[in-house]
Protein backbone atom coordinates (compact mmCIF):
# COMPACT_ATOMS: atom_id res chain seq x y z
CA UNK A 1 0.00 0.00 0.00
CA UNK A 2 0.56 3.35 -0.30
CA UNK A 3 1.69 5.69 2.85
CA UNK A 4 -0.59 9.02 2.31
CA UNK A 5 1.87 12.07 3.19
CA UNK A 6 -0.14 15.12 5.28
CA UNK A 7 0.02 18.21 3.95
CA UNK A 8 3.42 19.97 5.87
CA UNK A 9 1.32 22.59 6.80
CA UNK A 10 -1.70 20.37 8.06
CA UNK A 11 0.73 18.71 10.27
CA UNK A 12 1.92 21.74 11.83
CA UNK A 13 -1.22 23.11 13.25
CA UNK A 14 -1.83 19.59 14.74
CA UNK A 15 1.27 19.95 16.16
CA UNK A 16 0.70 23.38 17.35
CA UNK A 17 -2.34 23.85 18.43
CA UNK A 18 -2.18 21.90 21.92
CA UNK A 19 0.82 23.41 22.40
CA UNK A 20 -0.71 26.86 21.61
CA UNK A 21 -3.43 25.97 23.74
CA UNK A 22 -1.56 24.89 26.64
CA UNK A 23 0.84 28.02 26.03
CA UNK A 24 -2.27 30.36 26.50
CA UNK A 25 -4.02 28.80 29.61
CA UNK A 26 -1.04 28.46 31.57
CA UNK A 27 0.66 31.69 30.91
CA UNK A 28 1.56 33.64 33.82
CA UNK A 29 1.17 36.90 34.13
CA UNK A 30 -1.37 37.44 31.69
CA UNK A 31 -4.53 39.36 31.61
CA UNK A 32 -6.13 36.68 32.50
CA UNK A 33 -4.60 35.50 35.30
CA UNK A 34 -5.68 38.35 37.78
CA UNK A 35 -9.44 37.54 36.86
CA UNK A 36 -8.94 34.07 38.26
CA UNK A 37 -7.51 35.22 41.65
CA UNK A 38 -9.52 35.43 44.81
CA UNK A 39 -9.62 39.09 45.19
CA UNK A 40 -12.66 40.55 46.58
CA UNK A 41 -14.20 43.30 45.28
CA UNK A 42 -15.62 46.04 47.12
CA UNK A 43 -19.42 45.97 47.47
CA UNK A 44 -21.36 48.91 46.31
CA UNK A 45 -24.32 50.25 48.19
CA UNK A 46 -26.66 48.68 45.34
CA UNK A 47 -25.32 45.43 46.03
CA UNK A 48 -25.77 45.64 49.94
CA UNK A 49 -29.60 46.58 49.54
CA UNK A 50 -30.92 43.08 51.29
CA UNK A 51 -34.07 43.83 48.87
CA UNK A 52 -32.53 44.55 45.82
CA UNK A 53 -30.71 41.00 44.74
CA UNK A 54 -33.03 39.12 46.47
CA UNK A 55 -35.66 40.82 44.20
CA UNK A 56 -34.34 39.24 41.30
CA UNK A 57 -35.32 35.76 39.86
CA UNK A 58 -33.26 32.48 38.18
CA UNK A 59 -34.23 29.63 36.26
CA UNK A 60 -34.73 25.88 37.51
CA UNK A 61 -32.39 23.22 35.69
CA UNK A 62 -36.57 22.22 34.69
CA UNK A 63 -37.14 25.97 33.51
CA UNK A 64 -39.19 26.93 36.61
CA UNK A 65 -38.96 30.08 38.03
CA UNK A 66 -36.72 30.48 41.18
CA UNK A 67 -37.31 33.38 43.37
CA UNK A 68 -34.00 34.82 45.35
CA UNK A 69 -35.77 35.69 48.11
CA UNK A 70 -36.14 31.86 49.23
CA UNK A 71 -32.74 32.19 50.61
CA UNK A 72 -33.68 34.98 53.19
CA UNK A 73 -32.46 33.41 56.69
CA UNK A 74 -29.01 31.32 56.23
CA UNK A 75 -25.98 32.93 55.11
CA UNK A 76 -25.95 31.90 51.09
CA UNK A 77 -22.91 31.68 48.74
CA UNK A 78 -23.62 32.29 45.17
CA UNK A 79 -21.39 30.63 42.95
CA UNK A 80 -21.39 31.87 39.45
CA UNK A 81 -19.88 28.91 37.11
CA UNK A 82 -20.01 26.87 33.83
CA UNK A 83 -19.66 23.54 32.91
CA UNK A 84 -16.59 24.09 30.83
CA UNK A 85 -14.30 26.40 33.14
CA UNK A 86 -11.27 24.34 34.51
CA UNK A 87 -11.53 26.81 37.64
CA UNK A 88 -15.07 26.19 38.28
CA UNK A 89 -14.48 22.86 38.46
CA UNK A 90 -11.62 23.02 40.89
CA UNK A 91 -14.10 25.54 42.87
CA UNK A 92 -16.93 22.94 42.82
CA UNK A 93 -15.16 20.67 44.77
CA UNK A 94 -13.66 22.71 47.51
CA UNK A 95 -17.65 23.78 47.96
CA UNK A 96 -18.86 20.37 47.76
CA UNK A 97 -16.65 19.76 50.41
CA UNK A 98 -17.56 22.77 52.77
CA UNK A 99 -21.21 22.08 51.82
CA UNK A 100 -21.20 18.70 53.33
CA UNK A 101 -19.16 20.44 56.77
CA UNK A 102 -21.88 22.88 57.14
CA UNK A 103 -24.83 20.96 56.12
CA UNK A 104 -27.91 23.03 55.86
CA UNK A 105 -26.40 25.98 58.23
CA UNK A 106 -25.35 27.95 54.34
CA UNK A 107 -27.46 27.66 51.15
CA UNK A 108 -24.66 27.34 48.64
CA UNK A 109 -26.32 27.89 45.12
CA UNK A 110 -24.89 27.32 41.71
CA UNK A 111 -25.76 29.82 39.07
CA UNK A 112 -24.36 28.17 35.71
CA UNK A 113 -23.99 30.54 32.77
CA UNK A 114 -23.85 27.79 30.45
CA UNK A 115 -26.97 28.41 27.95
CA UNK A 116 -28.04 24.95 27.58
CA UNK A 117 -29.37 23.28 30.72
CA UNK A 118 -29.09 19.53 29.37
CA UNK A 119 -25.35 20.42 29.85
CA UNK A 120 -25.41 21.13 33.51
CA UNK A 121 -27.46 17.96 33.85
CA UNK A 122 -24.74 16.00 32.22
CA UNK A 123 -22.04 17.43 34.17
CA UNK A 124 -23.37 16.88 37.09
CA UNK A 125 -24.41 13.88 37.10
CA UNK A 126 -21.08 12.74 38.47
CA UNK A 127 -21.52 15.78 40.87
CA UNK A 128 -22.78 15.57 44.89
CA UNK A 129 -25.16 18.64 44.31
CA UNK A 130 -25.18 21.59 46.17
CA UNK A 131 -28.39 23.52 47.88
CA UNK A 132 -29.64 24.70 44.64
CA UNK A 133 -28.63 24.19 41.14
CA UNK A 134 -29.83 26.73 38.99
CA UNK A 135 -29.31 29.19 35.59
CA UNK A 136 -28.10 32.44 36.50
CA UNK A 137 -29.97 35.52 35.07
CA UNK A 138 -28.66 38.00 33.15
CA UNK A 139 -30.46 40.24 35.75
CA UNK A 140 -27.89 38.62 38.63
CA UNK A 141 -25.13 38.92 36.80
CA UNK A 142 -25.14 42.59 35.88
CA UNK A 143 -26.17 42.91 39.87
CA UNK A 144 -23.13 41.48 40.83
CA UNK A 145 -20.90 42.84 38.02
CA UNK A 146 -19.74 38.90 36.98
CA UNK A 147 -17.22 38.98 34.56
CA UNK A 148 -14.99 36.08 35.76
CA UNK A 149 -15.22 32.51 36.89
CA UNK A 150 -16.00 31.60 38.92
CA UNK A 151 -17.25 34.51 40.76
CA UNK A 152 -18.87 33.89 44.74
CA UNK A 153 -20.93 36.08 46.50
CA UNK A 154 -21.69 35.90 50.18
CA UNK A 155 -24.34 36.98 51.76
CA UNK A 156 -24.90 36.87 55.60
CA UNK A 157 -28.67 35.49 56.61
CA UNK A 158 -30.23 39.52 56.82
CA UNK A 159 -29.56 39.48 53.06
CA UNK A 160 -26.77 41.69 53.07
CA UNK A 161 -24.08 40.78 50.89
CA UNK A 162 -20.31 40.69 52.54
CA UNK A 163 -18.21 39.93 49.55
CA UNK A 164 -18.07 39.76 45.71
CA UNK A 165 -14.58 37.43 44.66
CA UNK A 166 -13.59 36.74 41.09
CA UNK A 167 -11.37 33.70 40.69
CA UNK A 168 -11.09 30.29 43.02
CA UNK A 169 -11.12 30.34 46.45
CA UNK A 170 -9.03 27.52 48.38
CA UNK A 171 -10.92 25.96 50.93
CA UNK A 172 -9.20 27.98 54.11
CA UNK A 173 -9.96 30.91 52.39
CA UNK A 174 -13.76 30.29 51.70
CA UNK A 175 -13.84 28.83 55.34
CA UNK A 176 -12.51 31.82 57.16
CA UNK A 177 -15.21 34.36 54.89
CA UNK A 178 -17.88 32.11 56.05
CA UNK A 179 -17.52 31.41 59.28
CA UNK A 180 -18.23 35.20 60.71
CA UNK A 181 -21.38 34.66 58.70
CA UNK A 182 -22.48 31.90 61.07
CA UNK A 183 -22.76 33.91 64.31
Amino acid sequence: GRTKRLNPVVAMGILAAPLLGAALYLRPNDECDACHRAAASPVTPGQTDSGGWSRLAATELDGSHFAMAGLAGKPAILYFWATWCPQCRVQREVLEGLAALWGDQVRTVALSVDDDASAVERYLAGHAMLSHELLASSELLERFDVEALPTLVLIDAGGQVKSVSAGPMDAEQLRSAVEPLLK
